[in-house]
């Protein structure tokens, strides 16, 4: 496992994702730049990967990722790590969490 190294955000944001022989849709419940939480209908699975295009409030197209990797699932709720995603949508997605209030964790280092 993974120490957790960047701040995450609350979110609400529209998400549509598809796997390898699925499309489906959700909402990201928070985000921070090497991934995100989603809470879906869908049930996952660890070490899935998936295409997601996440709709943000910036007035711009949405976020594409071109490959995510599911790293958890508990439920509707899964974490994945963004693994392909274009330079312009990365540096939206950092000026997007550097603007939002960090969701509030404990001190103790929380693993991923």
């Amino acid at each position: 496992m993974k120490l957790r190294y960047c701040e995450r955000v609350e979110t609400h944001f529209p998400v549509i994702f598809s796997g390898e022989s699925y499309v489906d849709e959700g909402t990201v419940i928070n985000v921070s730049v090497p991934g995100c939480e989603v809470m879906s209908k869908r049930l996952v699975t660890p070490g899935s990967y998936l295409e997601m295009k996440v709709l943000v409030p910036d007035n711009m197209s949405s976020l594409c990722v071109g490959l995510a990797r599911v790293r958890w699932a508990d439920g509707h709720r899964f974490g994945v790590e963004f693994i392909r995603m274009p330079g312009h949508d990365q540096v939206r997605l950092g000026r997007l969490v550097k603007k939002e209030r960090p969701l509030r964790t404990p001190a103790r280092l929380r693993l991923v």
